[in-house]
């Protein structure tokens, strides 16, 4: 589940360009996607995502997760309402913004796009990611500026013990300020 939050916080932390180039590309690899991006020069020029410190507000909507036992299901439904007002913060250093990992769109070697599309403040993304029996479907789609962005993601997976789970939740980000090396990965 975590991985999940954040392959959602990091396809779009990095995808920060409201004019300009634009970039699509269909069934597609992460390495494939992060070199349709380089190549359409999305990640270039004055409007790309600033780098420093990102500040990050995730709510989850609706969880579904079929086969927990009822007292899991409630303490997980207790644990998201008491954190429905935290927030994460990140760093993003020039280096990510002027050469971005393939992983860093979200997708590892067991994940594939259906859709990768950026460009003028919008994005939409389709993938899906297999582990160990199981397939992740994610679908994330919402708008960005260089200093913000917001998202809606919704995941469902099948197979294997997340069988019938599905997920829909919303993501704030603001960048707020420079990195201090301290400020990362705080909640």
């Amino acid at each position: 589940m975590k991985h999940v939050l954040c392959v959602a916080a990091s396809v779009l932390c990095l995808a920060a360009c409201n004019k300009g180039p634009t970039v699509s590309v269909k069934n597609a690899t992460g390495n494939q996607v992060a070199e349709a991006v380089k190549q359409s020069g999305v990640m270039t020029g004055g409007s790309m995502i600033e780098p420093g410190l990102w500040q990050s507000k995730v709510v989850i909507q609706e969880m579904t997760m079929p086969g927990l036992p009822p007292e899991y299901a409630d303490k997980m439904k207790q644990s998201i309402a008491e954190h429905r007002n935290d927030v994460n913060k990140h760093c993003v250093t020039e280096a990510d913004v002027k050469k971005p990992k393939a992983d860093f769109f979200g997708a590892d070697k067991a994940c594939k796009y259906d859709h990768f599309t950026m460009g003028g403040g919008k994005i939409d993304i389709a993938m899906a990611c297999q582990h160990e029996g199981t397939t992740n479907n994610m679908k994330v789609s919402g708008s960005y500026t260089p200093t913000t962005y917001s998202i809606d993601t919704a995941m469902t997976g099948t197979g294997g013990h997340e069988n019938g789970m599905s997920m829909k939740m919303h993501v704030d980000e603001q960048r707020v300020g420079q990195c201090t090396g301290k400020d990362d990965d705080e909640g």
